[in-house]
Order: C-alpha cells, then sequence, then structure tokens
C-alpha cells in the first residue's frame, strides 16, 4: 500500500509539474497574441498595409491561436487529470488507514493517532476490546453472521467514544479505542457503556446473538510510548478475561509481574518437553471388595531443574491454552506405555486425553502409532476422555472414538458429573467406563444429597452395563458405602498417591504377582512431607 501511495504521489507531482508548464506557455502565447494583435488588428479594420513582412505576422498571429487553443485544451486535460489522481490519492490514503469491514481505522491509523496524542503529553487512556468467543459465532452462524457483529461493534464504539477519540479495529475481532485527555472516570464511562449495548441481543436474518467483550484500560503516562501503551492494554484485557469475561480491567505492575511469570512458566514447559523432564507417574486403580490392584492411572509430573516436581495441576492450564498439551500428553504416554508392558498382563493403564486434543483429527493416528512403537497391547489401554470433549466437535470426536476402539481400546469417560453431559448423551457414547469426579466423592458420608447422586449415577452404570470408578477414596467409610451402592473400582489417598515408575516397578516385583493392597502405596517422592518440602524450595 505504501507503494502504491509512493507511485500515486509521484504521478501527481508529474502531472501538476506538466500543467504548470502548459499554463506558463500558454499565458505567455496569450502575452504574444496581444502583441501581434495589436499590430494586425488595426490595419486589418482600416485597410492598411501591414508594416515590414505582412505576411509573416499574419502566419505567426494564426499560429499563436492555435497555440492557445491547445494550451487550454491541454491546461484542461492536465487539470482533470490532475483533480483524479489526487482524488485517488486521497482514497488510497484512506483505505491504507480505514478497515473495509468496519469503517473504523485501522492499526496504522491508529498508532498514527497513538503517536500524536503521545507527542502533544496530554495525557488520556488506551483501550483495547476482544470479543468473547467470537469463534463461536462464525462456526454457529456463518462469516456473514460474524462481519454483522463487528459491525455493530464498530457502531457501538464510535458512539460510546467522545468526538476526539479514535476508533480502530486492530484486526480480527480486535478493536481499539484511543481516548486522549480524558480521566479514568470518563475512561470507565466508554468501557461501561461499549460492555451495555454489546449485551443487548443482535437479530440477524431473524435469528438471535449474543455476544460480549472483555476490555483492557492503560494509561497514557508522560513516559508512555506506543509499544509501552500496546502492551500495559493487553496486559489488562488478559486480567478482564481472566476474571471471567464480560468486564473491564486497569493496568498495574502486579499484572505485569504476573505474565511475564506465565510467560516464562510458558517458556519453561516448552523447553521441558523437548528436554524429556514430562515424566508419568502412577496411581493405582483398585477393586473395591478384593482391594486388589487392577492398574494405573498415568498421571504428568514434571522434574523441573529449577522448579522441582511438579503436579499437573500447575501445568496443565497453561499446556491447554498455549497448544503444548499435545506433543506433552504423547511424551508421557510414550513413556507410560513402555513401562507398563512389562507389568502383569492383567493390569490396564489408564490415560487422561485433554479435550483441546481432540481438535486435531489425527490424535487417534498418534495414539496408534506410539501404542504400536511401544509394543504395548491395544486391550490393556484405556483412554480417559472428559465432558468437556463433548464440546467440541461432536462429530470428530466420534470418529476418533470409534478408531480407538476399533483396535480394542477402552474409552471412559472421566470426571463424571462436573461437566455437560446429560444421561442422554452417555447414553450414545461407546463408553467402557465411568468415573465419578472425586468432589462428589469426597462428601458422600456428610451429605445426604451427594450420596444421592452417586447412588444415581451407580444405578446408571449398572442399567447402561458400564462399570463405575470412584475418585478420591480418602477413607474406609467412604469406601464401605461405595461398595453399598454398587461402585466396582476406585483410587485414591486410601489405596495409595501417584508414585514413580521406579517405585511401582518395586512394589510390583516385591509382590510376586500378588496385588492385593493391605496398606496404601507410598513413594519417597510424593509424601505429603516430600510435596511441602519441594514446594517450600520451588523457585517460581
Amino acid at each position: 500500500m505504501d507503494r502504491k501511495l509512493s507511485k500515486a504521489r509521484s504521478k501527481t507531482v508529474r502531472l501538476a509539474g506538466s500543467h504548470i508548464i502548459t499554463t506558463c506557455a500558454t499565458l505567455a502565447a496569450l502575452l504574444l497574441f496581444v502583441a501581434l494583435g495589436s499590430q494586425i488588428l488595426p490595419a486589418a479594420i482600416m485597410s492598411m498595409p501591414l508594416p515590414g513582412s505582412g505576411s509573416t505576422l499574419k502566419v505567426a498571429f494564426l499560429l499563436n491561436i492555435a497555440i492557445i487553443l491547445f494550451g487550454w485544451r491541454r491546461s484542461r486535460d492536465l487539470k482533470e487529470a490532475l483533480d483524479a489522481y489526487e482524488a485517488a490519492e486521497t482514497q488510497a490514503r484512506r483505505n491504507a488507514n480505514t478497515d473495509p469491514a468496519t469503517g473504523l481505522g485501522n492499526r496504522r491509523e491508529l498508532v498514527r493517532g497513538l503517536e500524536e496524542a503521545l507527542a502533544a503529553g496530554q495525557g488520556g487512556v488506551f483501550l483495547v476490546l476482544d470479543l468473547d468467543h467470537f469463534k463461536r459465532v462464525n462456526d454457529l452462524h456463518g462469516h456473514l453472521a460474524g462481519d454483522a457483529v463487528l459491525r455493530r461493534v464498530a457502531e457501538v464504539s464510535r458512539k460510546a467514544a467522545p468526538k476526539n477519540a479514535c476508533c480502530a479495529r486492530t484486526g480480527g475481532d480486535e478493536f481499539a479505542i484511543l481516548l486522549p485527555g480524558v480521566d479514568d472516570e470518563v475512561a470507565e464511562a466508554v468501557a461501561s457503556k461499549v460492555l451495555e449495548a454489546l449485551a443487548a441481543p443482535i437479530f440477524i436474518e431473524g435469528t438471535q446473538i449474543q455476544v460480549t467483550a472483555s476490555i483492557g484500560l492503560a494509561r497514557l503516562g508522560n513516559k508512555s510510548d506506543e509499544e509501552t501503551a500496546l502492551r500495559e492494554s493487553d496486559v489488562a484485557l488478559y486480567a478482564a478475561k481472566k476474571a471471567g469475561r464480560n468486564a473491564f480491567a486497569w493496568f498495574d505492575k502486579e499484572l505485569e509481574r504476573e505474565i511475564a511469570d506465565r510467560l516464562k512458566l510458558e517458556e519453561d514447559i516448552r523447553s521441558g518437553i523437548k528436554a524429556g523432564e514430562f515424566v508419568p507417574f502412577f496411581q493405582p486403580l483398585v477393586d473395591l471388595n478384593s482391594r486388589q490392584i487392577i492398574g494405573f492411572e498415568a498421571l504428568a509430573r514434571w522434574r523441573s531443574p529449577t522448579r522441582g516436581l511438579v503436579e499437573a495441576e500447575l501445568f496443565i492450564e497453561t499446556a491447554e491454552r498455549t497448544g503444548l498439551i499435545s506433543p506433552l500428553t504423547l511424551v508421557v504416554l510414550e513413556q507410560a506405555l513402555k513401562e507398563a508392558r512389562d507389568w502383569p498382563a492383567h493390569l490396564r493403564l489408564a490415560v487422561n486425553v485433554s479435550p483441546v486434543q481432540f481438535r486435531d483429527p489425527t490424535l487417534a493416528e498418534q495414539i496408534l502409532k506410539i501404542l504400536a512403537l511401544a509394543g504395548f497391547p491395544a486391550n490393556r489401554l484405556e483412554i480417559e476422555i472428559t465432558e468437556g470433549s463433548l464440546l467440541e466437535d461432536r462429530e470428530q470426536v466420534l470418529t476418533i472414538i470409534h478408531s480407538l476402539k476399533n483396535v480394542g481400546i477402552s474409552i471412559s469417560l472421566d470426571d463424571f458429573g462436573t461437566g455437560y453431559a446429560s444421561l442422554a448423551q452417555v447414553n450414545r457414547l461407546p463408553l467402557d467406563r465411568i468415573k465419578i469426579d472425586k468432589s462428589f466423592i469426597t462428601t458422600i458420608v456428610k451429605s445426604e444429597q451427594t450420596a444421592a447422586i452417586v447412588s444415581t449415577i451407580a444405578g446408571l452404570g449398572h442399567n447402561l452395563s458400564v462399570p463405575i470408578t470412584a475418585e478420591g477414596v480418602e477413607s474406609e467409610q467412604i469406601r464401605s458405602a461405595l461398595a453399598y451402592f454398587g461402585c466396582s473400582e476406585a483410587q485414591g489417598w486410601l489405596f495409595g498417591r501417584a508414585i514413580s515408575a521406579d517405585a511401582v516397578r518395586s512394589f510390583l516385583s516385591m509382590n510376586n504377582g500378588d496385588q492385593a493392597l493391605p496398606v496404601a502405596l507410598e513413594d519417597p517422592e510424593s509424601t505429603p512431607e516430600a510435596e511441602r518440602a519441594k514446594k517450600a524450595n520451588r523457585r517460581w
């Protein structure tokens, strides 16, 4: 676009030069016309002979008239061309600084306005806006509806902002409003007006669409520059989203430190995957009646050289958000399969797969490839999916599940009761097991309502001929209640914490095939005392 503007500007300069030269030549011709006419016309009127070479003067006079006519015509054409090129240059400049979809300024125009505001030193507030879950609008209603929503945001922004504000669409579903010279109260009023207006439903071709937005606010101080303003507003936007979306938040230094820590965590996870720092730990799965170990669930742990042994709760969310969850899970799965292939043949291995991974249509192929390379029997592997997986592309999720089941892999629904799965959905899914979330199990002996829920889920499993596993079993009282309700399997601290591969290997070799648990499995790396020591020494 800059090159086009430069070419248009160069052409305009050349036309303007030609127009000036032509105009000057025409004026000179007019002066000559006057001079010659003062000699020829009086003689012609009085029928007197012309002085000197009369025929030459007549020819010069006629040529002068022709030059004047040509010059006038040429000057007019150049003027029209010059006007056209100036209009084209103005339009090109407007296009270069305007978002065609919404009519707002674009990022270039925003940065220009930001530079001017900072140079003027008048302070103000920089506001960035991001639509919440805008992808769903495009997916559910189509891109035409998405474009209509973007135009609605542009209209709302113009109406909410003062006249001297610069409203821009900076890309995708991201917008910005530059509020020069305003105080915090005015900026918050603008943000509130935008949120309130967007909360109203939009009707597009008879379809109601509801959208919300998150807004970040950053003050323009004396030491601010364009990069600082953009970065601080992005940090504030992150805070608004983290607070639950459909809200605005101000930038502060604590937020910036939090973002820096988050980025450091992301980078450490990325490098940790490459360095092989993520390993499987194994929590026993136990038959509730016999207390025999029937398998293990592989749980990811991070042996970080700087953070110590880190549990999954501290890195899984970040890995999912950054797209690192897939390589992390596959690395842990590969190690777990290689370790578990030497266990007794009746022990199964359960591995959890994140909902994010189901967005990849090749997930089943990746798992089957790792399974083949490890030489692990497919009928001993159980893939655990959560209810959140059902929110992804349902047809794709079912295709992946069927691909896994076709080779003998079992499928279990993890954390049942905490998400979005209905009984009808569960009935349609090809499940081999349902796992009740520990949030229900830990209160089963204290709450009649919770006990009724667990009893209902156990009854559901019995009617569907699907075994029920309880998570978070921490006492004999809870174990007895679950056995009474009909749950067949369990895991939890009553039977053992997640332990390292070495600890599992030692336990299996010492028990010579008898996997009954007289006491809970313990691992020096995962005792409460070790966990407290690691947390105390962990450098974040």
